[in-house]
């Protein structure tokens, strides 16, 4: 009873904080907020379509609604994830807290550290759903890591759902349909059963992660064909992807592309990056000066000197139809990519490691001279913690043991999403956050087991 009680009062006080920051900041509108509220092409459905229904529910009052379901929802997914780590670790009252801190932090981050100072869950933004959604997510999965038989198969099927949920809400989230992939493979190869068995259900494992893709392109297109009248999918993404290989190319690479209007329109994008020093030339010597070079010319990359240029000749020469437009931007983008790209490819390459890194650093810390050592050290130290607790684990209970499949899920999250994000966009902490939460857990779980293993093999020996 004590128990319950105490882990009601947790829940109670992460809803009290969470509304409370509502109630004291406010709904918040950015500049990609619009977008959403217009169900624009850009943009992926599911928010879209949760911002519309709260409209036709609620009429004006959308807003409050809105934030008071995102913080309700975050409050709870942070909950559930504790209630279980409290259970499947035996964790006391006040370590629990700490994992209900620890869910915390990335929302406080992203209000009192970040650029924007935004609270996601306050924010016309799919991250508000975003987060808690992908909190569900891991945790499901570490469900089917550390649950056995019918408990683990319906945490594979729950976990499938909010990867197709998550996928349709952030186009960078269809990764979390091949985290799901390699999850089931492994808990499929670690269950004992018979060699022909396990091939089939690997098959079966690639068959529904193909039929989830296509689903999830047919929603896509049939949401742009009710709401914008054309059975497409979101556009816009082949820009994006065109504008740090574009950062990365030299003038002369422009020799390779074959279509004389896309090489036109390269020579225009490239001579303006030239002339306010916004390519790779300029990003100085450093590690550091390369990624806050390409970190600062980005968004100027894409929107002044490829969307412009694009846009405002098209308004002049063919139509002024936006979705018209942004097919005609994608189709001639993709040929500019074709021909440039295996020119700059190893500087490409390379600037797309050095934006991963710094992914990699803000996934758990924040960027500073200082503390990006501390994150290396935190990242090989949980590697060196999970290997030895595999083994331990093998060979007193022939099994890995759940907090190394804690860990090793949350390095997963990280590297899909730090690896996956940093081909298109930059790496900022409010894309880099969702696997914050998991690893530190991961890693104060790893510290607790050590702990208790050393107070147990200290007992034994005294």
């Amino acid at each position: 009873m004590a128990k319950r009680i105490k882990s009601g009062g947790l829940l109670l006080v992460l809803a009290v904080l969470f509304l409370g920051m509502f109630a004291a900041f406010g709904p918040g509108i950015y500049n990609d907020s619009d977008q959403y509220i217009k169900m624009h092409i850009h943009r992926e459905p599911l928010y879209p379509l949760f911002l519309a229904s709260l409209r036709a529910v609620f009429g004006e009052a959308w807003l409050t609604a809105m934030g008071i379901i995102q913080n309700l929802l975050a409050a709870t997914s942070i909950w559930l994830f504790a209630e279980y780590v409290m259970k499947q670790f035996s964790l006391r009252f006040w370590e629990e807290a700490i994992v209900v801190l620890l869910g915390l932090m990335p929302h406080m981050i992203t209000k009192y550290v970040s650029s924007l100072h935004l609270f996601i869950t306050n924010s016309v933004m799919s991250e508000a759903l975003c987060i808690p959604l992908f909190t569900l997510f891991l945790l499901e999965c570490f469900k089917v890591l550390a649950e056995e038989k019918s408990s683990a198969q319906r945490a594979a099927w729950i976990s499938l759902a909010l990867a197709f949920l998550l996928s349709l809400t952030r186009s960078q989230m269809m990764l979390t349909l091949l985290m799901w992939a390699v999850i089931a493979i492994v808990k499929i190869i670690i269950t004992k059963s018979k060699k022909g068995g396990v091939i089939l259900r690997i098959a079966a494992v690639f068959i529904i992660v193909a039929v989830a893709f296509l689903a999830r392109t047919t929603a896509v297109k049939s949401y742009n064909l009710i709401f914008n009248g054309r059975f497409i999918n979101n556009t816009y993404g082949t820009v994006n992807t065109l504008t740090n290989i574009l950062y990365a190319s030299d003038r002369e690479d422009g020799e390779n592309i074959k279509d004389e209007e896309a090489r036109e329109f390269f020579y225009r994008m490239y001579d303006l990056t030239e002339e306010r020093r916004a390519n790779y030339r300029y990003a100085g010597d450093s590690w550091q000066d390369k990624v806050e070079h390409i970190e600062q010319w980005h968004d100027t990359v894409k929107y002044e000197m490829i969307e412009d240029v694009f846009y405002q000749t098209y308004d002049k020469t063919v139509t002024n139809d936006y979705i018209t437009q942004n097919l005609m931007a994608d189709e001639t983008a993709g040929k500019i990519i074709a021909g440039i790209l295996p020119k700059c490819f190893g500087r490409w390459s390379g600037n797309y490691l050095l934006i991963a890194s710094y992914g990699l650093i803000r996934s758990i810390a924040v960027v500073h001279p200082v503390i990006n050592w501390i994150a290396l050290f935190l990242y090989l130290s949980a590697i060196v913690m999970t290997v030895w607790t595999v083994r331990r684990t093998l060979k007193e209970e022939g099994r890995i043991g759940s907090s190394a499949w804690l860990m090793v899920l949350s390095l997963l999250a990280i590297a899909a999403n730090v690896f996956g994000v940093s081909l298109t966009i930059m790496a900022l902490s409010r894309y880099m956050i969702y696997g914050f939460s998991a690893f530190y857990t991961a890693y104060f779980i790893l510290i607790i087991e050590w702990m208790r293993r050393s107070k147990k093999s200290w007992a034994i020996k005294n």
